[in-house]
């Protein structure tokens, strides 16, 4: 029996361009019986690690580019989008420590990160704040009190922040970052390829 496909995901759960990925990533990997793996991130950290800066501090003009492009794409993939979100950019913390914490009591955690991303891109919730965030996982028909309680454990606290360390330490310096085995894709626009090699 052939050894099931692991694919690495690395995401700010902030990110516009995670965001317009994620249902598509999750078909792609479900169609090839892969399992991911969700790396949630502070990007500012990584950033900093990277020599690089944060969207939110683009000039005027590539901000209005971004935008654009992030409305053009999802108008393509038939997804809604506020390109200029309420709540972004807002600390990450607590939605790293909510999506590491819902893998732990095995929930689905492609789910919560899809409210994750919902919440600032459709809903206009802070991410940052408890209450938005049991709402972002309530209009999305998961139970945000078991969720929230696993993030607030120590043990939780600890594992998401060590996934920005471990990170920076493999040299991923954008989200979103898909790895299966050595080979690397930033950027949803580079699922084809990620979708092409499952396949093989």
């Amino acid at each position: 029996m052939p050894a099931t496909k692991v694919v690495d995901y690395y995401f700010a759960p902030m990110s516009g361009y995670a965001y317009l990925g994620h249902a598509r990533f999750a078909e792609i990997a479900t169609g090839a019986g892969a399992k991911v793996r969700y790396h949630p991130l502070d990007m500012a950290q990584v950033f900093a690690a990277a020599g690089s800066f944060p969207p939110a501090k683009y000039p005027d003009v590539r901000q209005k580019h971004r935008k654009a492009d992030m409305a053009r794409w999802a108008a393509k993939l038939g997804l809604p989008i506020n390109t200029s979100p309420a709540f972004w950019p807002v600390p990450m913390a607590l939605a790293c420590r909510v999506i590491v914490g819902a893998g732990t009591i095995g929930a689905d955690q492609g789910a919560v990160v899809n409210a994750v991303l919902s919440a600032v891109w459709v809903h206009d919730l802070n991410i940052a704040e408890v209450d938005d965030m049991a709402k972002a996982l309530d209009l999305h028909g998961l139970d945000a009190e078991p969720v929230l309680a696993a993030a607030s454990d120590r043990n939780v606290v600890a594992s998401a922040e060590a996934e920005t360390k471990a990170a920076i330490d493999k040299g991923i310096f954008g989200s979103p970052t898909y790895m299966l085995g050595d080979d690397w894709f930033f950027g949803q626009d580079r699922l084809d390829f990620l979708g092409d090699l499952l396949a093989r």
